[in-house]
């Protein structure tokens, strides 16, 4: 009878710790659906500096007689906030405009304003507009509307990803790469180059896609931003 008794303390324990263990992967693969509310959190001084990528570009010499200088084209440093959600943050950075409307357009915007978590690998202007123009009727078109959902879900993946929690992730797997779920469906592979020790991007296909923001603090997720497109496939 004790024998018997025993037996089963075991088993309950066993079952206990297995199903605190399932529970803890569906708690960590949820979503929270509610807006958050940035006002009950607690302030932060913590701030990134967002890169000013295309800001090169937006100066050209006069050609007339016309006082040209750069000076009335600089562009004012923008910061990204650890106590702020992503849709703010994103929202103040000239570098993300195109990728804000596009996200806007795909009515995926307000997603990023929930408690989330979110991590996010965002899209600069220059590299989204030379792509956009490459689809023929242009990316933006109402009969482009599922590639542009694909193309933006694709850099958004569910979880707060962070650089140190990605190489927590490496570490466990005993590898230089992990695959996670984007929002599109299909996988993100990020890796770390052995020679500069960097995250990179790379999808299906192999293409590979270097970072320009590595991961920036948010209240509901992190942020990246990367050097270019990359697409699910091709």
């Amino acid at each position: 009878m004790l024998n018997s008794m025993a037996l089963l303390d075991t088993t309950i324990k066993r079952t206990t710790t297995i199903g605190g263990a399932i529970l803890a992967v569906t708690l960590a693969g949820c979503e929270s659906r509610a807006r958050q509310d940035p006002f009950p959190r607690a302030n932060s001084l913590s701030a990134v500096q967002m890169p000013a990528v295309s800001s090169a570009h937006m100066y050209h010499a006069s050609t007339k007689t016309e006082t040209s200088s750069p000076v009335a084209y600089h562009e004012p440093p923008t910061f990204s906030f650890a106590d702020r959600p992503l849709s703010e943050n994103i929202t103040t950075a000239l570098e993300l405009a195109d990728y804000r409307q596009a996200l806007r357009q795909a009515g995926m915007f307000p997603r990023l304003g929930r408690n989330g978590p979110f991590t996010v690998f965002a899209m600069p202007n220059e590299p989204f507009e030379r792509y956009a123009a490459q689809i023929p009727g242009g990316l933006m078109a109402p009969a482009n509307a599922r590639q542009l959902q694909q193309l933006l879900g694709y850099s958004i993946i569910r979880g707060n990803w962070t650089p140190q929690r990605l190489t927590r992730a490496m570490a466990r797997l005993k590898s230089d790469r992990i695959g996670l779920k984007t929002l599109s469906g299909d996988m993100l592979i990020i890796q770390r180059e052995s020679a500069t020790g960097q995250f990179v991007l790379s999808n299906q296909t192999g293409r590979i896609v270097k970072l320009w923001l590595n991961g920036a603090p948010q209240s509901n997720g992190t942020l990246y931003i990367t050097q270019d497109i990359l697409p699910p496939r091709g």
